[in-house]
């Protein structure tokens, strides 16, 4: 929890003032790219962000333990812990929101000497001599998108802090023959990757299957030269060259698995086929009216169409890039205003957002996190609000336009610095164990 004085009416009003007047030259300079109307439309969206998302994300900071919680629920309910992904999602969320103005701009820079130390010592602390993280709460028995992701969270913070890992991970590839080692059995038998791959029903479920592959796109990588080439290989021949996704329809579901699998050729340099073809899917989902279930659905089209923007580039096609991104400028109003319409059904009273519309997130990547209240947490507070809006912004071609100003900063961080930890207030739920046996017997 946080020292409340460190809020004031004064202060408050005064970074209400100071984040509007920056944000308007923002808006003005965007009005060259997108127009007028555009810039309008742009300037409503930033309406739904205030100083209460930030402040709701103070109060998930545990000072002792040194990691941000998923939910207000999870803090205060025994068997929660904080974890790795919310915390640097939370690092991720204040840099991209603009909460390190005037701190340098990034975490690696910004973070007060206490906090910092905090966070390291606890991203240090779930290392196992395997290589990998493991949370208590949890244990070891965890899903493999679970402890992929983890791995990459907790290597990514602790390099850009300058750290090393107490162990060897999955992922170095300063000593092959060591790593290989820590690697899944089907990461060191090239034939057995490749039956791995083979069983993955792609045109029926590729976000799922995406969403694994690309939790282990740095275990891959480390593997060899060998095993990416059979994964391309393996997602050449399965891919639709008719609209570029791995399903015979464009949907919402469709649009997650190439979201997924964009971020995967870009980290290992490779160019996607049929991205023109994949482009114009992730538009014409972005555009559409249909229901959302959770906030990937909105967020994951705008993720994709940056992503093959940038691929195409890289791939000697910068001059058809350009001509798609007219496509996307040129719809910039209906997008903002669907864009806006989807994200505000996951708003919360408080300010933060939840990752449903009806709120029921008590699982992250099958580990228990929350309890499915009506509330916010990390993952989609982070998505529907500066992930979203600097999508938006660089589908576009603008620069990424700040949610915050260093006043509002400067409150954050006397929140963060001035916190205690929280009382937990309500048992421990008896589901909790419940998942993570299902979750061992699934193992």
């Amino acid at each position: 929890m946080v020292a409340h004085n460190s809020v004031t009416k004064e202060r408050l009003i005064s970074a209400i003032i100071s984040r509007t007047e920056m944000r308007a030259q923002h808006f003005k300079e965007a009005a060259y790219v997108i127009g007028g109307d555009g810039a309008l439309e742009l300037e409503s969206f930033y309406d739904i962000y205030d100083e209460r998302l930030y402040i709701w994300l103070a109060t998930l900071y545990d000072p002792i333990i040194g990691g941000f919680y998923f939910s207000a629920s999870g803090r205060d309910t025994e068997g929660f812990l904080p974890d790795i992904e919310s915390t640097v999602q939370a690092l991720r969320f204040m840099e991209t929101s603009g909460l390190f103005t005037g701190r340098g701009g990034s975490y690696a820079e910004g973070l007060p000497e206490g906090i910092r130390a905090s966070l390291v010592g606890f991203a240090k602390s779930l290392q196992a001599e395997d290589g990998f993280f493991y949370h208590p709460q949890w244990g070891r028995l965890i899903s493999t998108s679970r402890r992929g992701r983890d791995l990459r969270w907790a290597t990514d913070m602790l390099s850009r802090l300058g750290e090393e890992t107490p162990y060897l991970t999955p992922i170095d590839t300063s000593d092959r023959e060591r790593t290989a080692k820590l690697l899944p059995e089907y990461l060191r038998d090239i034939n057995k990757w490749k039956k791995y791959l083979s069983d993955m029903d792609m045109a029926s479920n590729s976000y799922y299957n995406s969403n694994l592959l690309s939790s282990q796109t740095w275990q891959i990588h480390a593997a060899g030269a060998e095993f990416e080439d059979a994964l391309f290989e393996f997602l050449a021949d399965t891919q639709n060259p008719e609209n570029g996704l791995w399903e015979p329809n464009v949907s919402y579901a469709s649009v997650n698995g190439l979201m997924k699998l964009t971020i995967m050729y870009s980290n290992l340099r490779r160019v996607l086929p049929h991205s023109e073809e994949a482009m114009k899917s992730a538009l014409t989902t972005a555009m559409s009216s249909a229901p959302i279930v959770f906030c990937c659905q909105f967020y994951n089209p705008f993720e994709a169409m940056g992503n093959i923007l940038e691929n195409m580039g890289r791939g000697g096609e910068a001059h058809q890039a350009e001509k798609l991104r007219r496509l996307i400028i040129e719809r910039a109003v209906p997008l903002i205003r669907t864009t806006k319409e989807k994200v505000l059904t996951c708003k919360r009273v408080d300010g933060s957002f939840s990752y449903n519309p009806e709120p029921r997130s008590r699982l992250s990547q099958r580990a228990p996190v929350g309890m499915g209240l009506d509330e916010g947490d990390i993952n989609a507070a982070a998505i529907c609000s500066s992930g979203t809006a600097g999508k938006l912004c660089k589908s576009f071609g603008i620069p990424k336009i700040p949610m915050f100003c260093e006043k509002d900063s400067d409150i954050f961080f006397d929140m963060l610095e001035n916190a205690v930890q929280a009382e937990k207030t309500a048992p421990r739920p008896d589901w909790f164990d419940e998942v993570l046996s299902e979750q061992r017997d699934n193992k």
